[in-house]
């Protein structure tokens, strides 16, 4: 297949045949319409910071409404996926798993109705589904990290497809060669969000068109896809059993394996274990400038987590709920003892109660086995 080209209406962002479609998305602008209500100083940090912020979101919206016509247009392009404005809200229902659209129309795969991964766009040809990834800021690193988790999260929805991203960014964008080699990338030219946002400072008074909605074979919505069952849960369930063997060698036949190695990249953590509260004891010992307070943690599980760092190397993390309080991440690094707060709505916050109820006595690591683990996983870097 020939790869996909750039044309010249997407090159520039020429939005001349969208009419007010752009005007029928969401925008998180009440802060910024508050600072320019105000006259802050358009110069401000704090006025660039909400405007850049703003012309992020119009940026996915004005590639999306031109990748829609791309794709008809394509003869390449099969089936593209439809968000937003052009999404059926009456064919929604409740469901808690699959690809679907999210509280904010846009593209997620869910499981047990939490949105694990979410699509700036999507669109099929033969052989592949390709998913779209686009961004203003000029710095790709934090986009290079993600691409492992969308892209492996795809591969075992999709079995039979090849799994590609298509990279769409403002020109100035640093890491252009740094990309996978399943990622084609565009650059289009930097985007003036001046003319939209005259247009919601006007608001209300603003009489907008109709919006636009294209009629073709190709478009789908996302519910209708069929994907590969993918248990979110019962996977990390699965995972926590084969971790550790018999004798509390970690289980690293196991993690070598194809299929966990793509496990691994869309979780980025596994729970292998638990360690009791008196063995973080002995561990917080051997910390440097340590005043963590271990009387202050729920006595029942200390969450020993696998991680997989963004050079490929992987490292032991502990997680810790704090009596009547916050889950609180735990990282023993050369420097000291580093905690930070979970999410409560977050994933992890979910796993932690998940695997609360798998944990078995066999599940319990010593100081010792901790020690032992910490030296298998020293030799495994990029090696899953």
């Amino acid at each position: 297949m020939n790869s996909l080209k750039i044309n010249k209406q997407i090159k520039t962002l020429d939005v001349a045949t969208l009419g007010d479609n752009l005007m029928h998305y969401e925008y998180h602008t009440r802060h910024l319409l508050s600072l320019i209500k105000n006259n802050v100083d358009r110069e401000s940090q704090q006025f660039i910071s909400a405007y850049n912020g703003f012309r992020g979101e119009l940026y996915e919206n004005i590639v999306y409404e031109l990748l829609l016509q791309y794709a008809i247009n394509e003869d390449q392009i099969t089936q593209f996926v439809l968000k937003g404005p052009h999404q059926n809200l009456s064919n929604q229902g409740n469901e808690k798993f699959g690809l679907l659209m999210d509280k904010s129309q846009q593209i997620v795969y869910k499981a047990g109705y939490k949105d694990v991964s979410e699509y700036d766009a999507m669109f099929f040809t033969d052989d592949s589904i390709y998913y779209v990834e686009s961004t203003i800021v000029q710095s790709t690193i934090g986009l290079r990290k993600r691409l492992r988790k969308k892209t492996a999260l795809l591969t075992m929805l999709f079995p039979k497809l090849h799994v590609k991203a298509l990279i769409i960014l403002s020109d100035g964008a640093n890491g252009l060669n740094k990309f996978p080699s399943n990622a084609t990338v565009w650059v289009t030219e930097n985007l003036n969000a001046d003319d939209i946002l005259s247009k919601l400072v006007i608001g209300k008074k603003y009489e907008k068109s109709p919006f636009i909605k294209h009629e073709s074979s190709k478009l789908i919505e996302a519910h209708t896809i069929k994907v590969d069952f993918f248990k979110y849960f019962d996977t990390l369930g699965w995972i926590l059993k084969k971790a550790i063997n018999v004798d509390k060698t970690i289980n690293k036949n196991f993690f070598m394996s194809k299929t966990v190695s793509l496990y691994i990249d869309i979780y980025s953590k596994v729970y292998i274990g638990f360690i009791s509260k008196d063995t973080l004891g002995e561990l917080l010992k051997s910390s440097p400038s340590n005043e963590f307070d271990i009387n202050s943690i729920e006595p029942q599980y200390v969450y020993v987590t696998l991680e997989k760092l963004d050079d490929g190397s992987f490292e032991i993390i502990y997680y810790v709920r704090i009596i009547n309080s916050k889950l609180k991440k735990i990282e023993f690094t050369s420097n000291g003892l580093k905690l930070s707060d979970k999410d409560p709505k977050g994933f992890t916050v979910a796993e932690t109660k998940f695997i609360k109820h798998c944990f078995k006595s066999t599940n319990e690591l010593s100081f010792d086995d901790i020690q032992k683990i910490k030296q298998s996983i020293s030799s495994w870097h990029s090696a899953v």
